[in-house]
């Protein structure tokens, strides 16, 4: 008669209850941790900058809601912005003043208060992608393995087990495992994914064609970036978003607890209510070149065609490489010497109308090997609107010029494409994103009339982020602490 020994007894029965522990253990100096203050709201001033001049350099989420919080403080703001229009990455379609999502379409409100508390602030209602019941597909050299990623890490691993082999369940297992190690149970640390993983599981077919696409298509991280993108970075996205464990705000309702579109609403409705303060001015295709410090303290900032303006304060909110040229010999060395951490890459994102691979799925993941360099890079297509069945657009996204060009020659029809944009994302490497709230709170305390914000700085890229970044560094301009 077969039976089981005691401490076989004992270990079966416990591992639910081990594995209930291992959920709600948290280290205090992970990512997770650092979330988890990410969410605290707190009150923005309402005084105290009476009779100030402040300059916004950079009309993002960040730069709009640097001003917004600005303003209400009593500060007279002028926004300068190097393009026609404001919106920096988060530029939408316009068709019969209808939004359709482009560079950025996914938020989910219950994990970043910061953006669903202003949200509520401008009546603007989310609206859920509802792509539950919907599969999507995961290209699997030459096979599809469709899951569906809207309705619950129970409904999804259960269709991941049916179509996957017993290898890459395996593989997926444990380098799930391990970046939630990373997220959670272990302190930041310059450990880049391919140091967490291993050279075998950073080559192995289900990082390739499932978490690349999948992870890294939202991390900006690229197959040449595995040996320098923190692990954490890359594990954030999945433990804080995509199969979030803690909710992180309790008020979140129906609607708010989803994942939901970031259209421009927020954009415009900060744009629109910027511009009807009597203490708000604008100039829009006006790109700053440096600025200066005269003897009386005062700043002087000097744009391109001879236009010059003096200011008591000034926030650049471009992205790091855009930043640096301005703050060079003006901002404290700490400041410049971080932002010189950051490269960037060249992102586009193709608007069209080629449903040929993706049919009536609401989002396809895919790996593509480039013909002319023989390596490897991933697109994601995905539906504005993912629930929507009817879509009269996609979104693809890929990353660098030459994978641009082979993926219109050999995977899409390029007469379909409705509109190219062709955003700078920042690069994630081990020396900008580790312990980001110590470094970000010491250098902002060196700043005092000079400061630099944007979302990257907490180590992800989302509006909550900018927004969070923004309201920080207008505390410090007030004087105030973080």
């Amino acid at each position: 008669m077969n039976y089981i020994p005691e401490y076989g007894v004992f270990s079966f029965f416990s591992l639910p209850f081990i594995i209930f522990l291992l959920l709600k253990q948290v280290h205090p100096n992970s990512t997770a941790s650092s979330h988890a203050e990410d969410a605290i709201l707190f009150d923005m001033p309402t005084s105290g900058g009476e009779d100030k001049s402040v300059f916004v350099i950079g009309g993002g989420i960040s730069g709009l809601s640097a001003a917004k919080y600005l303003i209400q403080a009593g500060c007279n703001v002028t926004l300068l912005e190097q393009r026609e229009i404001v919106g920096g990455n988060n530029d939408p379609y316009l068709e019969n003043d209808e939004h359709h999502a482009t560079t950025v379409i996914i938020t989910l409100p219950a994990q970043q208060p910061h953006y669903l508390h202003l949200c509520r602030e401008y009546g603007i209602e989310q609206t859920p992608h509802e792509f539950e019941d919907l599969k999507g597909s995961i290209v699997f050299e030459g096979r599809e393995l469709n899951t569906k990623m809207g309705s619950g890490i129970g409904s999804f691993l259960k269709l991941i087990y049916r179509e996957a082999t017993l290898k890459e369940l395996l593989d997926g297992f444990i380098i799930f495992w391990r970046l939630y190690r990373q997220f959670k149970l272990r302190p930041e640390s310059s450990k880049s994914v391919a140091d967490v993983l291993g050279k075998r599981l950073v080559n192995s077919t289900v990082f390739t064609h499932f978490y690349m696409p999948w992870v890294g298509i939202n991390t900006w991280c690229r197959f040449e970036d595995v040996g320098r993108q923190p692990a954490h970075v890359f594990a954030a996205f999945i433990f804080e978003y995509a199969l979030a464990i803690h909710i992180r705000d309790k008020t979140a309702k129906f609607k708010e607890d989803y994942w939901c579109v970031l259209d421009g609403r927020l954009i415009h409705k900060l744009r629109d209510r910027l511009q009807s303060s009597e203490r708000y001015t604008q100039h829009m295709s006006t790109k700053v070149s440096d600025i200066e410090r005269n003897s009386e303290g005062k700043l002087t900032i000097n744009a391109e065609g001879g236009r010059s303006w003096e200011c008591d304060a000034v926030i650049v909110t471009s992205q790091p490489t855009q930043a640096l040229p301005i703050l060079d010999g003006i901002a404290p060395k700490r400041l410049t010497h971080e932002l010189e951490k950051w490269d960037q890459m060249d992102c586009y994102v193709l608007f069209h109308t080629d449903f040929s691979d993706i049919g009536k799925k609401p989002w396809l993941h895919q790996t593509h090997r480039n013909e002319n360099t023989g390596k490897l890079y991933i697109t994601n297509t995905i539906k504005p609107r993912m629930g929507d069945l009817d879509a009269k657009y996609l979104i693809t996204f890929v990353y660098n010029t030459e994978n641009y060009l082979d993926f219109i020659a050999n995977h899409m029809d390029e007469s379909t494409v409705v509109k190219l944009y062709e955003p700078k994302l920042p690069i994630f490497n081990l020396d900008n994103s580790v312990n980001r709230n110590s470094v970000w709170r010491e250098i902002d305390a060196q700043c005092n009339d000079v400061f630099w914000t944007q979302a990257c700085r907490s180590g992800l890229q989302y509006h909550n982020n900018g927004i969070l970044s923004a309201k920080r560094v207008v505390r410090r301009v007030l004087g105030q602490k973080w």
